[in-house]
């Protein structure tokens, strides 16, 4: 067995490691590979306005094996354990006071208590051939509408998929999602981002989760259609096309069919424009269509999103601009995107903001990055995303359910790489959401001054 196993006590120690892909060989022998992963991540404030988290910390720790070929060449088996849980920093006593300060981090745990809770989050076959793959059972997708951003325990999916490059430059995809799993940041996705309103990648209200007293639990497979709080349906098919065939071109066409709930149209076009040595200008455009269709489960849907986004970067720095625009369809909820099974691709999205899949919406982003020094990167950005037609689902005491403000995000991050094994990264994100009350003297304020930590140790 490789040293970097071996060295798994001092990176959890460390406070949070990744040990990737190690090649277990025993005598010669090889055992397959071993993933071992210990992560965590602290809140250290936010401003006490009863809307965000001021206070929590959480850790995952993941151990995956996956087997070398058995049987045939390329067909191999693999299993992954993941557990999430409270790091101790945590103060859940004042999590629902009434003032709403101090109110602890749900994004950072799947259990209601922060208790220390388990998935087998992978167990699956894979079989690579030369112009031929597939992967069948519990996995994470990497499709444009199965990404979004996670904190710690990660979003699972129960999917058949398949894969040829059978094509010159031409890389095809289907497959079947049957089920998924809720991660750590789902329960936040639905109310603290997503304000309830069904756009931020989870089609649940924060209150149907077991941590608002519901009955949903985070961390647990449900049928595609149940975990959309509709019906049980026959799941959610998906095929896809990549083609690469014209230099620094790339070119992404996918379509969803959520059995008796919507079809997804998503479509982007890449392409790289080499300025000078080491200078290049990227061109990206990218559009989104929702339809519902079968018994349209989650009402009548007609949502369409466009956006673009030009960058333009060396090693050393780098800028960039971004717009998304959403139709105004006047159909309150269903003119804006069904985002129930974590999707998102938008250019213009923040740490903590969406708003491009809500109805109307104008958004705009721009920022940049800049190298300090070697290991020293600073990146800033700053969004505004206007007043929506999307009304609010219902969250806290507020009175508000229609847009007031201009929403918007100005995130700041340092990531501080000494060396490949150690990585320290420091956030803020402030942000005003366009339900904010204050001007009619409604709490909560809808605002963050929100800072994070995180620290890593990577062998």
């Amino acid at each position: 067995m490789k040293k970097v196993i071996k060295l798994s006590l001092v990176a959890a120690l460390a406070g949070s490691a990744m040990l990737q892909a190690a090649d277990i060989d025993i005598n010669g022998y090889r055992g397959g590979t071993l993933d071992v992963m210990l992560k965590a991540m602290t809140v250290i404030s936010d401003d006490k306005n009863g809307f965000a988290p001021s206070n929590g910390s959480g850790y995952l720790i993941k151990l995956k094996y996956e087997t070398p070929d058995v049987w045939v060449d390329g067909l191999k088996a693999g299993a992954g354990v993941y557990v999430n849980g409270d790091a101790g920093l945590t103060n859940w006593d004042n999590n629902n006071a009434a003032d709403g300060y101090d109110k602890g981090a749900y994004g950072l745990v799947v259990d209601a208590d922060g208790e220390s809770k388990g998935l087998l989050g992978e167990l699956y076959l894979s079989y690579k051939h030369d112009y031929f793959d597939a992967k069948f059972g519990r996995q994470t997708l990497d499709t444009p509408l199965t990404k979004i951003s996670t904190s710690l325990m990660p979003n699972f999916y129960e999917a058949y998929m398949l894969g040829t490059n059978v094509i010159d430059d031409l890389r095809l995809t289907a497959g079947q999602i049957t089920k998924m799993s809720m991660g750590s940041r789902t329960a936040p996705d639905a109310g603290l981002i997503g304000e309830n309103t069904g756009t931020a990648g989870v089609g649940l209200k924060n209150t149907q989760f077991v941590s608002m007293g519901g009955t949903y639990e985070q961390a647990k497979f449900y049928n595609i259609g149940t975990i959309a709080g509709l019906d049980s349906t026959s799941g959610r098919s998906v095929v896809g096309a990549t083609y690469t065939g014209i230099e620094n071109l790339k070119a992404d066409l996918w379509v969803y069919h959520s059995d008796d709930i919507a079809n997804d149209y998503y479509a982007e076009l890449g392409y790289k424009i080499p300025v000078s040595e080491g200078m290049a200008v990227n061109l990206n455009a990218q559009y989104l269509m929702q339809k519902d269709t079968g018994n349209s489960l989650a009402g009548e849907r007609d949502f369409n999103m466009m956006g673009a986004k030009v960058a333009l970067g060396t090693k050393k720095w780098g800028v960039y601009a971004a717009f998304n625009s959403s139709g105004d369809e006047n159909l309150a909820h269903e003119g804006q995107y069904f985002n129930a099974w974590g999707a998102d691709p938008a250019y213009t999205s923040s740490i903590f903001s969406r708003n491009a899949y809500r109805d109307n919406v104008d958004a705009y982003k721009i920022g940049g990055h800049y190298v300090i020094m070697k290991g020293l990167r600073l990146m800033m950005s700053y969004a505004n995303y206007g007043k929506s037609d999307s009304t609010l689902g219902g969250l806290t005491t507020t009175t508000v359910n229609t847009a007031l403000e201009d929403a918007y995000e100005v995130d700041t991050v340092l990531v501080y790489k000494p060396n490949k094994e150690w990585m320290f990264r420091v956030f803020n994100a402030k942000r005003l959401s366009e339900f904010d009350g204050r001007a009619l003297g409604v709490t909560p304020e809808r605002r963050q001054d929100h800072y994070r930590v995180v620290a890593s140790y990577t062998f």
